[in-house]
């Protein structure tokens, strides 16, 4: 009877322990997903935190500027435009007619080096109706030059754009007879350089 008692005493004590486990927060351990401890962080964690996340670029940013919109060039957006003929603004254009009337007077087969809001700059060939014995039956002769366009105004109306209002060519190797030269005929010239308008030469 007495072994019995201590038996039943002993379990009664074993249950009372295991009720009292059962009764202290299990805060060593957690779900996956939940939190491991209730209690506040530590400064030292806080500021190791803070850095790692200033630290580590947002996964945002990325998205955030490739939906934004490419800038465009300043150059390009302010590159002042050559008018022909037909008044269109040309940029970077291959040939210009200089004599609208009857094309008597090209430059041709241009490649540019430079195209920026003060200065054009191509190398090509003028060529240039030698109206013998007239312009209609006349041959056109091809004299290597070096073309400039240069003093930029604003289009009237048209804030913002820009066009030459003067070019040069420079004759670098045979010379025409003559050519006119701010509206003078010059024998022989070694370059010359005329105004620019809305509509052409």
């Amino acid at each position: 009877m007495k072994r019995y008692r201590l038996l039943a005493a002993a379990g009664t004590v074993l249950g009372l322990a295991v009720t009292a486990c059962g009764s202290i927060p299990q805060t060593g351990v957690s779900a996956p997903g939940t939190a491991t401890s209730s209690a506040a962080p530590s400064a030292s964690s806080v500021s190791a935190a803070s850095a790692a996340s200033a630290a580590t670029p947002s996964a945002a940013t990325p998205a955030a500027s490739a939906s934004r919109p490419a800038t465009p060039s300043p150059s390009a957006a302010a590159s002042p435009v050559w008018f022909n003929c037909l008044g269109r603004g040309q940029v970077i254009p291959a040939d210009y007619i200089l004599t609208c009337a009857d094309a008597g007077s090209v430059l041709d087969h241009l490649v540019w080096t430079r195209w920026t809001a003060q200065q054009a700059v191509a190398t090509g060939v003028h060529e240039l109706n030698n109206a013998m014995p007239d312009r209609a039956e006349g041959k056109f002769i091809d004299y290597p030059a070096v073309v400039t366009l240069w003093r930029s105004e604003p289009v009237p109306g048209h804030p913002g754009e820009r066009y030459f209002t003067r070019s040069t060519v420079r004759y670098t190797g045979p010379r025409p007879p003559a050519y006119t030269s701010h509206g003078q005929l010059v024998q022989h010239p070694a370059g010359w350089t005329q105004s620019l308008g809305l509509t052409g030469a």
